[in-house]
């Protein structure tokens, strides 16, 4: 009797577990669908009303039976209640949006009192979405505008300080950032340097280089895709296989991929061409196409680089998906491609992730055997041409959702005859075409070293926006190289 009582009590807390997670989820998403509302309608619209009533709702039966509401942004994750809101690739850009807004105007916590009012509410949402702040101390000049509005019943509570010195020290992350790019290329060039020695591959390093990738696309994922533009052709692979590894980290954490699986999917991408090691340098960058006996040689190097790491001899600190991957990245989603399998109906994820990152950066690279390089919005469309033959669509949406309408490192030119490189892309469907942009020519051409502006900034007297883009340029037209626009701000 006691162990069915016991047991009852066990299903009990494991279903009101799941229905406060169930709560946390709706009232993050609705927080977020306010701010997106807010960002395009004006206040006293139907719809942006319609989601602050739903919002006001959630908050109110939260506070009735926790008798606490209060989101928190620390070490780079979102709270509700102490408790972690967790995302998946459909819920990404509404914590993109959410955190981007605690960051710029320095919030640690927002708190909801008991007496809250939904005007209340609507106005203080409506402000945190829109707002410009003061570039010195966002989060007093914020908190002074909304008293001034009557906000009473939400409170506030400045960013800890480790999270705010990790804020005003960006230039320094930047520079930790790029460290970890060329140290991270330099340790492939040894690892393979080592294996044609036969000599013991330090695994554990290449662990810790990978959490650091990690740790520095949670506090800045756009710098570290702009460092994905540095193209090496002398060191190919050994650049290829450390974009790979940032890009496909990034789309990890798309998919809502806890850290621990970040590692194991950023070492499976840092290694998935170590086979071609045992690829012939001539035929690796032969000029033109390959006879059928080459192709048959360079199809090899993914069973080769299988043999090489299970012969590895510190093998146990290594996923076990890093040999998946290394197999599979260049299966397509309708099981062509190469190796082939015997029976084969399944693909690993992690295998599916590395392949669209490996195809992209690899087409936008500059190659002996290639003629065209293309610009990283015609692969993308390159890419989107492939859905459900070469790539699983579903997944490529979210590729395409992070790479962006406009790619980070894309030359453009505006209505203004300006040119600039992308440098942030939005995740805001109504701001997709409005990323943030470094400005590198004036009106009339010449090369300027300009600041970073938010194509969403409009003109207050005619209210109509003061850049937009016209299209995307080939950098190399214009003697432009835009890698070095990413290495200047990690000056």
């Amino acid at each position: 009797m006691k162990e069915n009582n016991k047991k009852e009590k066990i299903d009990y807390a494991e279903s009101d577990k799941k229905a406060l997670f169930k709560t946390i989820d709706a009232v993050f998403v609705r927080f977020a669908s306010a701010l997106r509302t807010a960002q395009i309608f004006k206040i006293n619209n139907i719809t942006y009303i319609k989601q602050v009533h739903l919002l006001f709702a959630l908050i109110k039966n939260i506070l009735r039976d926790e008798n606490e509401a209060m989101f928190e942004f620390r070490e780079s994750s979102l709270f509700f209640n102490t408790i972690r809101v967790k995302f998946d690739f459909l819920s990404y850009n509404y914590f993109k949006l959410l955190s981007n807004k605690f960051r710029e105007k320095e919030i640690g916590t927002v708190g909801f009192d008991r007496r809250l009012e939904q005007e209340e509410l609507a106005q203080f949402v409506y402000y945190f979405a829109n707002v410009k702040v003061k570039e010195k101390n966002p989060f007093d000049d914020f908190e002074a505008k909304i008293k001034k509005k009557g906000i009473k019943h939400i409170y506030l509570e400045k960013i800890h300080p480790y999270d705010l010195a990790a804020l005003k020290g960006e230039g320094e992350a930047k520079k930790s950032a790029k460290k970890v790019f060329f140290k991270s290329i330099t340790h492939l060039k040894e690892a393979f340097e080592r294996e044609k020695k036969e000599k013991r591959f330090r695994l554990k390093t290449t662990r810790r280089l990978v959490q650091s990738i990690v740790d520095h696309i949670s506090q800045d994922e756009s710098f570290m895709i702009g460092l994905t533009s540095i193209k090496n052709y002398d060191e190919y692979t050994l650049n290829h296989s450390t974009n790979v590894c940032i890009l496909a980290i990034c789309f990890g954490k798309r998919l809502g991929l806890e850290k621990e699986e970040l590692l194991e999917l950023g070492v499976s991408a840092f290694f998935h061409d170590i086979g071609k090691l045992e690829i012939p340098k001539k035929i690796l960058d032969k000029k033109g196409k390959l006879s059928k006996k080459e192709r048959e040689i360079m199809e090899k190097h993914t069973y080769k680089g299988v043999e090489r790491l299970i012969c590895l001899k510190e093998l146990s600190f290594l996923p076990v998906r890093t040999l998946y991957v290394t197999l599979e990245h260049h299966l397509w989603a309708n099981l062509s491609g190469y190796p082939r399998y015997w029976k084969k109906d399944h693909i690993d994820l992690y295998s599916k992730i590395v392949k669209m990152c490996d195809f992209f950066d690899s087409v936008t690279t500059k190659r002996p055997y290639r003629k065209n390089v293309f610009l990283n919005d015609e692969a993308l469309n390159l890419m989107l041409e492939k859905s459900g033959t070469e790539f699983d669509p579903s997944l490529l949406k979210v590729f395409a959702n992070m790479i962006g309408v406009y790619p980070i490192g894309t030359l453009v030119v505006f209505n203004t005859r300006e040119l600039g490189i992308i440098t942030e892309s939005k995740s805001e469907v109504a701001f997709l075409l409005r990323p943030k942009v470094k400005l590198v020519t004036d009106r009339m051409g010449n090369k300027i070293d300009g600041k970073i502006v938010d194509l969403t900034e409009m003109d207050p007297e005619t209210m109509e926006y003061k850049r937009t883009i016209v299209k995307s340029l080939d950098p190399r037209q214009y003697n432009i190289q835009i890698s070095d626009y990413f290495l200047a701000q990690a000056q």
